[in-house]
């Protein structure tokens, strides 16, 4: 175990910096690869030509690691040391940040108040009480139409059942007495009082 840790902190010691990450140790070892390869490519031993060599690495963006700033800083130096003036060499650029800032120090004060949310509890007895006043209402409905539909007196087709009943009865009487009064005639017998006589 002891020696997985030695073996992944010297993976990531290059050039003389301990980077954090593999990635970071990795962009390093191809900065110090490129930097091979421009001493052994390319020569540079005036001033002008240093410069060129300088500035096009800056332009091209070559370095990404401390370890290739300082390739171009050495380069700086033999600059100035053949003749040239701070203020006529292009500075390095370092394009990360050493300082670490937080995400809430970014932000106005507006944004970093934020108003409590109110949790908005479900109010289950409301639910609950519209629930059963639909119930009702569809059972008040039922009831209404069963009873305007049944054959039952009820207090709302009493009227119509008693009138169609007596109706109904009244039809029936009158077939009857019809019937009677033709058995009659058949028979002889005539009598010519109705059936409705004395029954006022």
């Amino acid at each position: 175990m002891a020696t997985d840790d030695k073996n992944t902190v010297s993976n990531l010691i290059v050039g003389g910096y301990h980077f954090i990450s593999q990635e970071d140790a990795a962009k390093a070892q191809t900065d110090i690869s490129k930097i091979k390869m421009l001493r052994t490519r390319v020569k540079a031993d005036k001033p002008a030509e240093i410069k060129m060599l300088y500035e096009k690495a800056i332009e091209n963006k070559i370095f990404r690691t401390p370890i290739g700033w300082g390739y171009l800083m050495d380069l700086k130096r033999k600059l100035i040391a053949g003749g040239y003036k701070e203020e006529d060499i292009i500075p390095i650029p370092v394009d990360i940040s050493f300082t670490r800032h937080s995400a809430i120090e970014n932000i106005n004060v507006k944004q970093r108040i934020k108003p409590e949310k109110k949790e908005e509890k479900i109010n289950y007895f409301k639910i609950i009480s519209l629930a059963l006043n639909v119930v009702l209402a569809i059972l008040v409905v039922l009831m209404f139409v069963i009873a305007s539909t049944s054959d039952n007196d009820n207090i709302i087709n009493y009227k119509s059942n008693i009138t169609n009943r007596y109706a109904s009865w009244e039809q029936d009487l009158k077939e009857r007495e019809k019937t009677v009064r033709q058995a009659e005639k058949k028979l002889g017998i005539e009598d010519t009082s109705s059936y409705y006589d004395g029954t006022e």
